[in-house]
C-alpha cells in the first residue's frame, strides 16, 4: 500500500503513523495532520531559536546531527533522535539512503568530512563548492523519519560558524532551497553554489 505524509511518498506498513492513518504517531496523541504540523512548527521553532543562540559542543558526525534532531523534537515524538528504520526510504522522485545502509554511507560521508577537516581554512569560493557537496550527501542520509530539513540546516549553520562564515538559511525561499536540494541530489551543484553565494557571508 502506497501512502502520503506531508509530501513524502512511501510504500508499506509505516510503523511510525497511526494504524491506517498517514499521521506520526506523536507525545500529545493529535491524529489530525494540519494540528500535528501546527503543533510540530511551534515546539521545533522554540527549540532551533534556542539552539542556534547556544550552538551544541563537539565533534560534527552522525551523532552531532542525532543531538541536534533530539533536541527538536523530543517534546513531540518519542524517536526523536533516533535513526529511522522501516520501508520510509522517498520523498517525490528522491531516494533516500535505505534504512540498513544508514550507519555505513554515515561513516563514509563524515569520515570525508573530517578528512576535509570540516571545510575549516578554505576561500569563501572553496569552501561554497564543498558546502553543496556535503549538503547534497547528508540531505541523501536523511537518517530521520520526519525533521531531517531543519535538523540539517543547523548542522550546517554550526559547520559554517566554525569555519569563520555564517549561513542564513532565513535569507531564501523554502521553495528555491529544496529546488537547489533536489538538483544536488542530482549531482548538479551550480544551483545550489548560486543560492549560497547569496547567503554565505563571512
Amino acid at each position: 500500500m502506497k501512502y502520503e505524509y506531508g509530501g513524502v511518498e512511501y510504500e508499506g506498513d509505516d510503523f511510525y503513523c497511526y494504524p491506517d492513518t498517514k499521521v506520526l504517531i506523536n507525545r500529545f496523541n493529535i491524529r489530525n495532520y494540519e494540528i500535528l504540523q501546527a503543533a510540530e512548527r511551534e515546539f521545533s521553532y522554540a527549540k532551533i531559536t534556542k539552539l542556534q543562540q547556544s550552538p551544541f559542543k563537539g565533534t560534527l558526525d552522525l551523532k552531532y546531527l542525532q543531538k541536534i534532531h533530539r533536541f527538536i523534537f523530543e517534546d513531540i515524538y518519542t524517536w526523536a533522535g533516533r535513526i529511522r528504520g522501516g520501508q520510509f526510504f522517498s520523498k517525490g522522485e528522491t531516494e533516500f539512503v535505505r534504512a540498513p545502509m544508514i550507519y555505513t554511507y554515515a561513516d563514509n560521508i563524515f569520515g570525508k568530512l573530517r578528512n576535509e577537516e570540516w571545510l575549516r581554512r578554505l576561500p569563501r569560493e572553496q569552501f561554497i563548492e564543498r558546502l553543496a557537496y556535503y549538503m547534497a550527501e547528508i540531505n541523501t542520509l536523511h537518517p530521520f523519519r520526519e525533521g531531517n530539513g531543519r535538523t540539517q540546516r543547523l548542522f550546517f549553520e554550526e559547520s559554517a560558524r566554525r569555519a569563520r562564515y555564517q549561513i542564513n538559511f532565513s535569507d531564501v525561499e523554502p521553495d528555491t532551497l529544496l529546488e537547489a536540494d533536489i538538483e544536488a541530489y542530482n549531482k548538479n551543484y551550480a544551483p545550489m553554489i548560486v543560492l549560497l553565494n547569496q547567503i554565505v557571508v563571512p
